[in-house]
């Protein structure tokens, strides 16, 4: 994973909806310009690879879900809480592609 995708995915529990919005919508496009090629019999790493992406998709569907919901009632620990474990899944995610 360059540093570059990291330090968006940290940045993510203190964003703005907007800012959000931007790193996922940067995020999806990363993952749309990786190429997944059914990989040969003796390449495990592409079949593991390509078994990530969608992995990622889905927790960047969640997070888009949590920047959605009206958190200005909802402040609390627990927001951050979600948002700080969908930013470790996406980390771990993106890592294993």
């Amino acid at each position: 994973m360059t540093s570059k995708i990291e330090n968006l995915i940290n940045e993510l529990p203190q964003a703005s909806n907007k800012r959000v919005e931007e790193i996922v919508a940067i995020l999806e496009g990363v993952l749309s310009d990786i190429e997944c090629k059914l990989p040969t019999e003796d390449d495990t790493d592409s079949a593991y690879e390509c078994q990530n992406i969608p992995k990622a998709k889905n927790v960047i569907a969640l997070i888009r879900a949590w920047n959605a919901r009206d958190k200005k009632k909802e402040v609390g620990e627990s927001e951050f809480k979600i948002i700080n474990k969908l930013s470790k899944e996406l980390k771990i995610s993106f890592t294993q592609i």
